[in-house]
């Protein structure tokens, strides 16, 4: 090997040595969003499209009522809170948020006997307007509660509820299209005699890409076995054909009351899962079955045996997904779902919580699940722990702390967890004791840039004029690039290419050239390096132009390109000033042309090296 090419690879070697050390996707502990205040009262939830916009909403007071505000995720960034429920002076009790690409949001919240909805229609270059309220349903004979909200990546969006009814309580569904919402005329329930919806009965709604949706919640039954169920929503219309999840045994063992229901859709709606509790022997087993067409296969328990409890599940467009237990004494579990078969259950905290794990976990359309639980210690206080499971084949990596310490204890209930389709996941959390100074926080987990690749041209020759590159893909913000030529830092920028002024770069030798992508958390991914020569010179150009300059006569067109040294003319091409261009590969051309009107045109001609750099020559025509 020459001794030059020896000396440029070892500094090259030296100055990548030299910096900061390349950073792999990781958790980014929780910052504050909201607060500390003491007015912050609930967190209500949070959900991140798959193109990594999102957003959380929970209720803070306002002159001593609690209202609904939302905090959008954009950019890779929560950004200032909004309140959603403007005008509307009753207090909200519950409320929930679902994410659809570019910008889209679909807010339901509930206030007493009233619900409501509020949507983003996006799709705008700036964050695009709330629209709404708009008064979903209205029963003054009792409250509603027990909200469920899901949007499709084809928009629409379906929100379920608990709302007075036979037996205490109905389960209700409106429905979201383009910016106007839409109430199920009839609740879903399977008897309308008896109580459903409320408490460990709460409904869940999952949409699928057609803009249809799944339903599931529990519901009492006149022989004093309260079920599980699920409908589909076709439209507004209730499938006439729902289902019981709830099974009459397990393993020889009787099946006794069933509750605690969670479902979630593959894209194609003829493909869901769900995940329940039901007793059975005297003690509470979790259990899963998958929706094929129009029936669930049989039952598939989650666990070894009792007692186990808070099921719930995440999956992605493509059934890849995590199912999540709570174990006696507190601890989680958890079950990777992979080509619809669960794989074995193992523990995922390393200890247990004295009030509850209530493990939720989420999945990206990537491939990387991730779970999150609370810890509680002795006297209740509670933080929140996460995990991650980067493939299929690879196992969960290590448990992190994402809550904040400094900023309080996060109670019962009070953290929720949302993907996008790149392994991005946020954790919201709702931290401080009540009566307190109290946060609303967000953690991530965020995967590093994807990797740059550096533009050469010809036999590898790059113009010393313009640095080019074309940047991997970052869902969460503009990314920062590094530029860097044998061995040396040449320059940063937030565009595509740089443009050097170094004189170094024109000699022609054989360089390192490499471009570091460096997102907005300061994690890095480098390109590949490439070995390149430098050309800073534009080609030389003559043009000559013949024929009578008339309209409807042929004129004739000749250039030549040449270059001392460098990398060669690649090409010529030429503009004639009206529609027509024409090109040749190498350093001569020769063509005619007619000009079909009179008039005065810009005929410019172009040479190419084979670096990029490029010479341009205008001949102004005056055809008669």
């Amino acid at each position: 090997m020459p001794r030059r090419v020896c000396l440029s690879a070892l500094l090259a070697l030296l100055a990548l040595a030299a910096l900061p050390a390349l950073a792999s996707a990781g958790w980014f502990p929780a910052q504050p969003v909201d607060g500390p205040a003491p007015d912050i009262e609930k967190l209500g939830g949070v959900d991140l499209a798959r193109d990594g916009t999102g957003g959380v909403v929970y209720l803070k007071r306002v002159d001593g009522a609690a209202h609904v505000f939302l905090s959008r995720f954009t950019g890779g960034r929560f950004r200032a809170p909004e309140r959603v429920d403007n005008g509307l002076g009753a207090a909200a009790s519950e409320a929930a948020v679902a994410a659809g690409d570019n910008g889209r949001l679909a807010i339901a919240w509930t206030a007493g006997p009233r619900v409501y909805g509020s949507v983003v229609a996006g799709a705008t270059a700036q964050p695009g307007p709330l629209l709404g309220p708009t008064e979903l349903y209205d029963d003054p004979s009792g409250p509603a509660s027990d909200l469920s909200l899901d949007l499709g990546i084809n928009g629409a969006a379906y929100a379920t509820w608990a709302a007075p009814g036979g037996g205490g309580s109905d389960v209700r569904a409106a429905r979201l299209t383009g910016v106007t919402w839409g109430l199920v005329g009839s609740p879903l329930d399977i008897d309308a005699g008896q109580a459903a919806g409320r408490g460990s009965q709460r409904s869940r709604v999952a949409v699928a890409a057609e803009g249809n949706a799944v339903v599931a919640w529990g519901e009492n039954h006149p022989d004093g076995r309260p079920r599980v169920y699920a409908r589909r929503l076709l439209g507004l219309n209730p499938s006439a054909f729902p289902q019981e999840l709830s099974v009459p045994d397990l393993g020889g063992r009787p099946g006794g009351p069933a509750d605690e229901v969670d479902i979630d859709v593959e894209d194609d709606s003829a493909f869901a899962w769900a995940v329940f509790r039901e007793a059975f022997g005297g003690g509470s087993r979790s259990v899963a079955r998958r929706l094929l067409g129009s029936t669930f296969d049989p039952a598939v328990p989650l666990d070894a045996g009792p007692a186990t409890g808070s099921p719930r599940l995440a999956m992605n467009g493509r059934g890849q997904g995590l199912a999540v237990i709570e174990n006696a004494g507190g601890s989680a579990s958890g079950a990777f779902l992979y080509n619809d078969v669960f794989g074995p259950t193992a523990p995922l905290g390393s200890q247990p919580s004295t009030q509850g794990a209530e493990p939720k976990p989420a999945a990206s359309e990537h491939s990387e699940v991730a779970v999150t639980w609370r810890v509680a210690d002795g006297g209740g206080n509670g933080s929140i722990r996460g995990r991650l499971k980067p493939a299929a084949t690879v196992p969960f990596g290590p448990e992190v702390g994402l809550s904040r310490p400094d900023l309080g204890p996060v109670g019962a209930g009070g953290f929720a967890i949302g993907a996008d389709r790149l392994a991005g996941f946020t954790v919201a959390m709702l931290q401080g004791a009540p009566g307190a100074n109290r946060t609303i926080t967000a953690a991530v987990h965020d995967r590093p840039p994807g990797r740059p690749a550096v533009i050469t041209g010809k036999h590898a020759w790059v113009s010393a004029k313009r640095l080019r590159w074309r940047p991997g893909t970052d869902l969460w913000g503009a990314q920062r690039f590094r530029v860097l030529v044998g061995g040396r830092v040449v320059g940063e920028t937030t565009g595509r290419s740089l443009r050097s002024r170094s004189a170094r770069l024109g000699t022609g030798r054989r360089l390192a050239y490499q471009v570091i992508a460096i997102d907005s958390r300061g994690q890095q991914t480098p390109s590949r390096v490439r070995r390149v020569r430098f050309d800073g010179q534009a080609p030389r150009l003559s043009v000559s132009v013949s024929g009578r300059k008339r309209h409807g006569a042929r004129i004739t067109v000749t250039a030549r390109a040449s270059e001392r040294r460098g990398s060669g003319v690649s090409q010529i091409r030429v503009r004639y000033g009206d529609t027509a261009a024409a090109r040749r590969s190498g350093s001569r051309f020769a063509g005619s042309h007619r000009y079909r009107r009179s008039g005065t045109y810009r005929l410019r001609v172009i040479a190419y090296d084979g670096a990029g750099n490029t010479r341009v020559k205008t001949v102004r025509l005056r055809i008669s």
